[in-house]
């Protein structure tokens, strides 16, 4: 909590109660959990594109079930390979066709074919028997975007003690720095007159 009471004379700001500590401690912790959601996924994506490498899914005659390449239940990667996945643009599925039908409800259905023009909707991933390969030409690329992570813990620390220096940075020197501001707005404003 802050002990100093700030005043601006020229600024319409009021940083004096705990809702600028909860903001700033909020964005740190929305940054944070940011940096460990994208660390998750690399990893994950890159123990799945190396396992698609390793047993060398390349094509559709090729193609792996998740078991197979060892991830039988593991939620992220289904999650990252389900219907609008972030790697459903470099990994393929090679049998869709063999997916059971979709159940859509009556209000996805309404939201589907009013507004968004009907397009037909993908069939639901089966994961059971779901076969994924990584296309040849979309290999290099993968290998290069999800290098292996060596030290994702050691990665998450540090960006979490970078951004809570940060954030004391922040809290302590931004009210000092306002009202350094506020003096040479207060210094370079014109003087007004009053005639009477």
């Amino acid at each position: 909590m802050q002990r100093k009471l700030y005043v601006f004379e020229n600024l319409d700001l009021d940083i004096n109660g705990s809702s600028f500590l909860f903001i700033v401690w909020g964005i740190c912790a929305g940054i944070l959990l940011g940096v460990l959601l994208s660390l998750i996924y690399r990893v994950y994506a890159h123990k799945l594109v190396a396992a698609l490498a390793e047993h060398g899914a390349c094509d559709r005659e090729s193609a792996k079930t998740l078991a197979e390449l060892g991830f039988p239940k593991n939620r992220v990667i289904r999650h990252m390979l389900g219907e609008g996945g972030s790697m459903t643009s470099i990994v393929s599925c090679a049998n869709e066709d063999e997916f059971p039908p979709r159940k859509i409800s009556k209000l996805r259905r309404f939201w589907h074919y009013t507004f968004l023009r009907g397009d037909p909707l993908p069939p639901k991933t089966d994961f059971s028997v779901a076969r994924f390969y990584l296309p040849e030409e979309k290999r290099i690329t993968a290998e290069v975007r999800f290098p292996a992570e060596k030290h994702p813990v050691r990665n998450f620390l540090l960006a979490a003690l970078g951004l809570s220096a940060v954030a004391f940075f922040i809290v302590l020197a931004l009210p000092e720095l306002l009202v350094m501001f506020d003096n040479l707005v207060s210094q370079v404003k014109p003087m007004t007159r009053r005639f009477y």
